[in-house]
């Protein structure tokens, strides 16, 4: 067997270090990238729209609990996505439900931000548009990338 084959289990301490070190910084790195999306993405929307906001520090905060908030409605998606999949609908009509629920779930979590943050205040229009222009945004990801040619 050559030095080069070791098995993590085998390798120095000071090696092991250095690969977890290395892995955790990459996933680090990974999460601040998809934040830092989402955080400008707002952010532009947010300005394009008028949104009032106190500091850029009250955005971040919006952005982190939209984020959190986010990721358990991400689950309820899929979930009601799967149950749609079950049933044989055209595509026309499983791209407007699954438009209606991606509104639904992030109206939802701009309007409990909007209600539990006082910092931010943002008009029930400007909560419709903005949850419109992230759902289109999601939908069109994902089919883009379910699509993509391999």
């Amino acid at each position: 067997m050559d030095s080069e084959d070791k098995s993590f289990k085998e390798e120095t301490v000071g090696k092991k270090f250095l690969i977890v070190t290395v892995i955790s910084v990459l996933i680090i790195f990974a999460i601040a990238f998809v934040f830092g999306i989402y955080y400008f993405g707002i952010l532009g929307v947010f300005n394009l729209l008028g949104v009032e906001y106190e500091s850029l520090y009250s955005l971040f905060l919006f952005v982190i609990f939209y984020f959190l908030l986010g990721l358990i409605g991400e689950i309820v998606i899929k979930a009601l996505m799967i149950l749609v999949s079950a049933f044989s609908i055209n595509n026309f009509a499983t791209m407007l439900f699954e438009f209606l629920i991606n509104f639904l779930v992030n109206w939802s979590i701009i309007s409990i931000l909007n209600l539990l943050m006082q910092s931010i205040h943002i008009s029930m229009v400007t909560q419709v548009i903005a949850a419109s222009i992230i759902s289109v945004i999601e939908i069109t990801l994902e089919n883009y990338t379910k699509k993509k040619p391999s």
